[in-house]
């Protein structure tokens, strides 16, 4: 008689409750924490200003003309821009000032620059993105 192994099993997926971006950790030259809450409210001029990021990212990473027009190739997908390092750097300064007002302005750019870890650091600009366009994307710390 031959008996039929079943490989596949059911994997649990541990659910990962998620939450809106709610405070981030700088750290200083000296190496003092500084933890910073984002305000109870965020307000809707900054949900406004997250529309027109993702509105500039969009015109510099796909070829337009600069009017709303876009180009693309013949599936319909648009066709991505040259990305040059001016373009990344300009994209970057304005995720950064979006993310300090996110903040309703506690630090300023640079100190986010000099206290952000770099190993989190588009990641928790995106937080703040996402967060502001009302998707609750940061995992929750249990």
């Amino acid at each position: 008689m031959t008996e039929v192994i079943n490989l596949e099993k059911e994997v649990e997926k541990e659910e990962v409750e998620r939450d809106f971006l709610k405070e981030i950790t700088l750290v200083n030259s000296a190496g003092a924490e500084r933890t910073i809450t984002a305000p109870k409210v965020i307000p809707g001029r900054v949900y406004r200003k997250a529309i027109s990021l993702g509105y500039k990212e969009r015109k510099l990473t796909y070829k337009n003309d600069g009017q709303g027009n876009y180009e693309y190739d013949e599936d319909g997908n648009l066709i991505p821009a040259g990305f040059t390092e001016e373009k990344e750097l300009e994209l970057l300064g304005a995720y950064e000032e979006f993310f300090v007002e996110y903040f309703n302005n506690q630090f300023t750019i640079e100190e986010l620059q000099e206290g952000l870890d770099a190993r989190v650091y588009q990641e928790t600009l995106l937080q703040a993105y996402h967060s502001a366009l009302g998707n609750r994307i940061v995992p929750v710390k249990k």
